[in-house]
């Protein structure tokens, strides 16, 4: 029971922390397409089991969302449909570090607002060292990713990622919750150059098993943007919660609500907003 909660725990920290920020799509003409990572809940849990070193994830999810067009207070609310097919291979090197890849296809179509639709395809290695159980993990990654236009094909952003990050969880109550906090540090090198920008930030969550199959989380997120070539500062707060549910081996279903607090030195930029969607996961 101990080892289930860790485990899930990591792959919680692992998704708040390490993957891909939120990325501010532009058309030719400036128009901003909707980002993947306000899409969806960040940190949202990954239905990854451990065993094999490689995996392959094939995964639908349907979510509400109060803010399609990301501006103001709840203005444009929308259904989106976001399927996602990622293959990835972990690898432990040695004693204290192991590297893993991972390469995914998502999309996300707007039922209302379809001209925001669009489909990304990224990847991300990354090495990460322990020195010991019980202290923080330190981790370095690469990311390159491309999302265009779902209709037209058409570019909407590109770049390539640098992280750097800590992350660390404790368990208690007889191994069935564990309290977790992370931060790290990205900079992505984008085209269009209007993308570029540097990001801080920081989680702090606790997640319980609930029952054996029934695994639960609760987080905080906050990220600041510095947009490089666009003189724009972003501060993000993020308040979220997520369900697990393992229905079979490598079934799992997902159900995620969050609230986004987006400020903005640009005030087109500023926005607020509620999500809440389910998903189904099929993991190999």
């Amino acid at each position: 029971m101990k080892t289930r909660i860790a485990f899930f725990t990591t792959l919680l920290l692992a998704a708040a922390l390490h993957a891909q920020d939120g990325k501010t799509f532009h058309t030719s003409t400036g128009t901003r397409l909707q980002s993947q990572k306000e899409i969806e809940d960040i940190g949202e849990i990954n239905e990854q089991q451990g065993g094999s070193k490689w995996r392959v994830n094939v995964s639908g999810r349907g979510q509400y969302t109060s803010n399609a067009l990301l501006s103001g207070n709840n203005t444009s609310s929308d259904f989106l449909f976001l399927p996602t097919i990622e293959v990835g291979y972990h690898t432990p090197l040695g004693k204290h570090f192991s590297f893993d890849l991972a390469t995914k296809i998502e999309a996300a179509i707007l039922a209302d607002h379809s001209d925001r639709s669009f489909v990304g395809y990224s990847a991300i290695a990354t090495l990460d060292y322990t020195c010991k159980p019980g202290v923080p993990r330190a981790y370095v990654s690469v990311e390159p990713y491309r999302y265009d236009a779902f209709d037209s094909g058409e570019l909407a952003t590109e770049a390539v990622g640098f992280t750097g990050g800590f992350d660390w969880g404790h368990s208690f109550n007889a191994g069935r919750s564990v309290v977790f906090a992370g931060t790290s540090y990205s900079y992505y090198l984008a085209d269009p150059s209007i993308d570029s920008r540097s990001t801080v930030r920081g989680v702090i969550g606790l997640a319980h098993q609930i029952r054996t199959n029934l695994t639960g989380q609760a987080y905080y997120q906050y990220q600041y943007s510095d947009y490089t070539d666009f003189g724009r500062n972003d501060s993000r707060n993020v308040l979220a919660g997520n369900l697990l549910y393992q229905f079979r081996e490598h079934l799992f279903g997902t159900v995620n609500v969050s609230w986004v607090n987006n400020d903005s030195s640009q005030q087109r930029a500023s926005y607020q907003g509620v999500s809440a969607g389910l998903g189904l996961t099929l993991q190999y």
